[in-house]
Order: structure tokens, then sequence, then C-alpha cells
């Protein structure tokens, strides 16, 4: 008798085996730090899951409901998340018709694992990360820079910024406050919270600080490792700053401590132009990945949505 195929389940949260889901995402050739379970429980608590089989393949969820009607959203701070480990194309399609039966409103991101063609009913948007290999020496990383980023660290240098690790959680904070003034809600800066401290009791997180001639905290990011990828989470700049060319020599002192590693370094993307520049000048690579929606509410909300 033939073994039936395993089928795809919805599992809430407290019934979700966290054992077997992190052997799962672990099991992908890019574990992607986003769906950690670890993860998932800071950036979008009571998170549920689809699951293929036994954890054969899973797929985390971040799911609202708002006027009684569900709707899948992407969880701030996770550029990516999607169906882990890596699934055929019948197999991901599978997951996808789930998804747009359960939920009347879906925007996603899922990682480069996947590919085209989706199942109907979605709209589909290429977008680009940027990704950086660094297991050549610091010397030949060097010349796959722009001419342009090699004169914005030369700039940094003229103006004395130096670079440290391992500052406090609250001085990165007060930083994104002042830099960042009534931009960013305060859950998301409780969120943010959550994932600097997190990562630094775990261990895989770490805060590169730059300071001023005058020893003045002027830029910052955090940096977060998982397995051979090293996410460039979160980065902040206030004017003076910006005026010295600080996060260069932050990127760049980063790149010549981790040079001939088997990191990845991962800059997230941004399809703000000045953005994509400054990642693709340290020599990174375009990573193609993708955004679904599928809006199918009342004809008000559904305009109220867009």
């Amino acid at each position: 008798m033939p073994m039936s195929q395993p089928e795809i389940r919805l599992i809430k949260n407290k019934d979700i085996d966290y054992r077997k889901w992190d052997q799962c995402v672990n099991g992908s050739s890019i574990p992607l730090v986003y769906a950690q379970s670890w993860y998932l429980d800071l950036i979008c608590p009571n998170w549920d899951a689809l699951v293929f089989g036994d954890y054969f393949h899973v797929m985390p969820l971040n799911i609202k409901q708002k006027f009684r009607i569900t709707f899948l959203l992407q969880p701030i701070y996770s550029q990516q998340q999607g169906i882990f480990p890596e699934a055929n194309r019948d197999i991901q399609n599978e997951f996808l018709t789930e998804v747009y039966n359960r939920f009347k409103y879906v925007a996603i991101n899922l990682s480069s694992s996947h590919s085209e063609p989706f199942p109907e009913g979605f709209s589909v948007q290429s977008r680009a990360n940027f990704i950086l290999n660094l297991s050549s020496a610091y010397d030949e990383l060097k010349k796959n820079y722009s001419q342009h980023t090699r004169r914005q660290i030369r700039k940094a240098d003229d103006n004395k910024v130096f670079v440290i690790k391992g500052i406090q959680t609250d001085e990165y904070l007060d930083l994104k406050k002042i830099a960042t003034p009534g931009k960013l809600a305060p859950q998301t800066m409780q969120t943010l919270k959550r994932l600097l401290e997190y990562g630094s009791l775990r261990g895989n997180g770490t805060i590169y600080a730059a300071y001023n001639q005058q020893n003045e905290l002027c830029a910052a990011a955090f940096f977060l490792y998982s397995g051979q990828r090293v996410t460039y989470l979160n980065a902040v700049s206030n004017s003076e700053g910006k005026k010295t060319n600080a996060m260069h020599k932050i990127v760049d002192q980063f790149i010549q401590e981790h040079s001939g590693s088997l990191l990845t370094l991962d800059f997230e993307g941004s399809s703000i132009p000045g953005i994509a520049r400054f990642y693709a000048g340290f020599g990174s690579e375009p990573e193609q990945y993708y955004c679904l929606k599928s809006n199918r509410l009342p004809i008000l909300l559904r305009w109220f949505k867009k």
C-alpha cells in the first residue's frame, strides 16, 4: 500500500515542538536568524506555523486579526522568511496555496531559496538583498570597494573616527532615539531593545560603535551571527556620524576583522538608492528575494490596506 503524502498543518504556538523546529531550520543551507525560534519569540510573540509532516519543512506565521479577519504580515526586523529548509517547487507552492486559502490579506517576504512561478492569486515583486563573502583576505576584499566607498573611509580617517566593540544596549538606544526622533514607535523600540539584549546574552550579537575626535558616540551598528551568516541588522548615525562618514568606518573595520573567515555578511538590502549604493560599495553582490501580496479583503478594507 503506497505511503500517503505528508500533510501541511497549522500549529498554534503553544503546540510547536521548538527542538524539532530549530533542527529543521538549521538544516537549511541558509539558516536565516529570522526563522530561529528564539528570534521569532522576540519579534512576534505567539507566532504560529505551518508544518509539513514531522517537521520536514516549516513556515513561521506572524498572524494578526482585526474585524474578525486574519492577516498574515512580515514581522518587523525580519527581512525574509518563508519555508525552511529549501523545498522543491511543488512543496513550496503547497505551502503558499495553504497561505492563500487561510488568509484574506497576505504581505510576506520569501528568502532567496524560493523560486518562481508562485501560485495564482499573489502579486510578486522581486527585491535585492546584498551579501558579501568574507573568505578572502582583507586586501583582496578591499580591491572590490568602490572608489566612492574608499573615499568615504579616508574621510573618516581624516576626521579621526575610531571604532570599538561592545557598547551597552542603552547607549545604542539613546543614540537611536536622538538620531531618529519620533520615527520609531515605542513598540518597535521595545522589540529592538529585546533583540539587542538577548543577542548580547546569547553571545551572538555585537554592537560596533564609532566615536569622533572628541570621543563622542556618533554611529553604531548591531551585527547578529547565525551559523556562517552575520546580519547587519540595525544601524544608526547622528548628524556628526553622517558628516564624518562613521558608518563606512564601522563596516570597513568589521570586514577587516572578519576577512579570511567562513562568514557571509548580509547587509539586508534596501530599495532606497542611497542605502543600496552604500551596501554595494563594499563589493557586496545582489541576492534576489521575493515579496508576495494577496488582498481579498472586503472592498472597503481592501481600499484602506492599499
